[in-house]
């Protein structure tokens, strides 16, 4: 959650588990079933497949997982690190801003986290590269 002209705004990513790529940042002013599903299909029309789906324990994700009829699991911890070092580096970047992105658009703090997405993209696949080399 960061604050966008003093409102709260909820940030959404997906990440590859296997890849640590972000496949999707979406923000939107309200956590619900049907903001749920509206990422969740945004992010299948990137997938090649069925993915199973690591979530928190929030309670609009079951209902709209099972509504599309997708695997998923709880954790609290492991593989749910990588998404909590994500928002961890947007909330450091945020910061700056006191936390509170000075726009009415909500368009904006998407792009803004798009933008470090990109950014962290890059890097893993660059540090890929070399470990490979």
């Amino acid at each position: 959650m960061v604050k966008l002209h003093g409102l709260r705004v909820y940030v959404w990513s997906a990440l590859d588990v296997d890849s640590g790529e972000i496949l999707a940042i979406y923000a939107s002013w309200s956590r619900n079933i049907l903001i749920t599903m509206k990422f969740i299909k945004m992010v299948l029309d990137r997938c090649y497949n069925k993915p199973l789906i690591i979530v928190d324990r929030g309670p609009w994700y079951r209902w709209a997982l099972d509504r599309l009829g997708l695997e998923y699991r709880y954790q609290r911890f492991g593989l749910r690190n990588i998404f909590e070092r994500f928002f961890g580096y947007l909330e450091q970047r945020t910061r700056g801003f006191y936390n509170n992105i000075n726009s009415w658009r909500i368009q904006s703090i998407e792009d803004y986290a798009k933008t470090i997405a990109i950014i962290r993209n890059i890097t893993i696949t660059i540090k890929t590269k070399e470990c490979i080399t």
